[in-house]
């Protein structure tokens, strides 16, 4: 198991790094699929020596891991089991300052708020979103039997 520890000192960190949840709320139903997205602020030159992405359903005390990077490496292994083989990244658009979380398989048990962490030499800060799930709608087909 592999915990993250995010430490913020504001004297050392600008004011200038935002992370924005690129839709505030989400629905959908059992068994489809969504994707969550987040952007932050990129550098116009360079690239980050440090990127950490920290992931989460904060529906509990406890936050259940969604997906967890840190310097290009990402970390499965921290994945909670109820999201292992339904989550994942698109690491293609990290360095556009975007982060892509597609979920598959969805269950009515994964409605909640979602929230992105992201830490860069240039700052800290987390976007948060609201996903409902609801019940798989049913189509009734009805026979009628002739006796």
């Amino acid at each position: 198991l592999i915990i993250f520890a995010v430490f913020c000192y504001s004297d050392y960190l600008t004011a200038t790094f935002v992370v924005n949840v690129t839709q505030s709320s989400y629905e959908a139903e059992e068994n489809q699929s969504i994707t969550l997205e987040w952007t932050f602020t990129t550098r116009t030159q360079g690239s980050y020596r440090e990127l950490s992405i920290y992931c989460d359903l904060r529906n509990s005390v406890l936050p259940i891991i969604l997906y967890a990077h840190h310097d290009g490496v990402e970390f499965p292994d921290s994945q909670d089991d109820r999201f292992s083989g339904r989550v994942q990244c698109d690491k293609d658009v990290l360095r556009e300052g975007r982060i892509r979380l597609h979920m598959s398989r969805l269950r009515t048990e994964d409605s909640g708020e979602y929230g992105c962490d992201v830490m860069t030499e240039d700052g800290f800060n987390s976007g948060g979103c609201l996903l409902k799930v609801t019940g798989e709608k049913k189509v009734g087909v009805f026979y009628s039997l002739i006796t």
